[in-house]
């Protein structure tokens, strides 16, 4: 069974409601594209007890929020997932779960994260399965950037932090190839790597 769902919400800033911008999500399929675009206030992606679940192989999601409040929390399960998050500015804080609950794979999923200024925080957690590819790549503000991947297969990270308060983290463990590239710019720094075989 094939099934496509697109979903594409877009939140513009109106002049009464200040805190628009809310999604949740629950998608379960094989195959699905999820676009989301908030352009706006207050932003949010999942919750109202945690939605923003996509469940399924090969499914593609991208998610886009300009300014202002942001937050995410996500999960996705099913392998060969492509997960894009671009943010540009304001108080972000993301977390991506992939192959985290029950018996669920993020086998050769690729999770990236994009984010641009403002009081950053990023997480991953990637759970079982092998090959996954993960990229957090952030331009400055307060950051923190955490990626924890508990596979036993092969996981490769890519980290890309060019300023302000920084302090970056990553931890793999498992019996193959773990591949880690950070390259951290200016400012407070203050990474640790921890890979386990």
């Amino acid at each position: 069974m094939k099934l496509k769902a697109i979903v594409f919400i877009m939140a513009v800033l109106g002049l009464t409601n200040v805190h628009s911008n809310e999604v949740y999500i629950d998608q379960v399929g094989d195959a699905s594209t999820v676009t989301i675009t908030q352009d706006g206030t207050g932003n949010i992606v999942g919750d109202s007890a945690t939605p923003v679940f996509i469940g399924g192989g090969s499914n593609i999601v991208d998610i886009n929020q300009i300014g202002i409040g942001n937050e995410l929390v996500m999960v996705v399960n099913g392998a060969a997932a492509e997960v894009l998050v671009d943010t540009t500015g304001s108080n972000n804080i993301q977390t991506i779960n992939c192959g985290t609950l029950g018996s669920a794979s993020c086998s050769g999923s690729t999770i990236k994260q994009i984010v641009n200024g403002d009081n950053n925080t990023i997480t991953q957690n990637l759970g079982t399965g092998a090959n996954h590819y993960s990229e957090i790549n952030v331009v400055g503000s307060t950051n923190t950037i955490t990626h924890t991947s508990t596979n036993a297969g092969s996981s490769t990270v890519n980290v890309t932090a060019t300023g302000d308060t920084n302090t970056i983290g990553v931890t793999q463990s498992g019996t193959t190839a773990k591949t880690v590239t950070i390259n951290s710019t200016g400012n407070s720094n203050n990474i640790s790597i921890n890979q386990s075989n």
